[in-house]
């Protein structure tokens, strides 16, 4: 579905963020090809290259390939994941057109956003 849809707009982006720990997860397609798709709770589901925050966190480790590609038993896989606050799907998503977080009201868009937002459970 998303693909067809970047197919036919250029470009479409899902973002997960969860206050709650619950993960982050991203994905962006342009022209009808997935550029990147991230959960962080299910690496293994991966797809497409890190770019962006992602990739200049992974550098600042010394890590050339993908963070799905981590021996998740190893100590740089463990570091890894510590820094995850520094890579959430809002940055991902600022970098990538607008973070829907921080965006005024009046933020003007070429094309629509559709923000939803979670209550937080009591």
């Amino acid at each position: 579905m998303r693909r067809e849809l970047s197919a036919d707009f250029g470009k479409v982006q899902l973002f997960f963020h969860s206050e709650q720990n619950d993960g982050e997860a991203w994905l962006i397609a342009e022209r009808g090809r997935i550029r990147r798709r991230w959960i962080s709770e299910y690496p293994q589901l991966a797809l497409g290259g890190p770019f962006g925050v992602e990739r200049r966190l992974l550098d600042a480790y010394g890590i050339t390939g993908k963070p799905e590609d981590l021996d998740p038993s190893s100590d740089l896989a463990g570091e890894w994941a510590a820094t995850w606050g520094d890579c959430w799907a809002t940055t991902v998503a600022g970098e990538s057109g607008i973070d829907p977080t921080t965006a005024a009201a009046d933020t003007v868009s070429t094309s629509g956003m559709l923000v939803a937002a979670a209550a937080p459970i009591e």
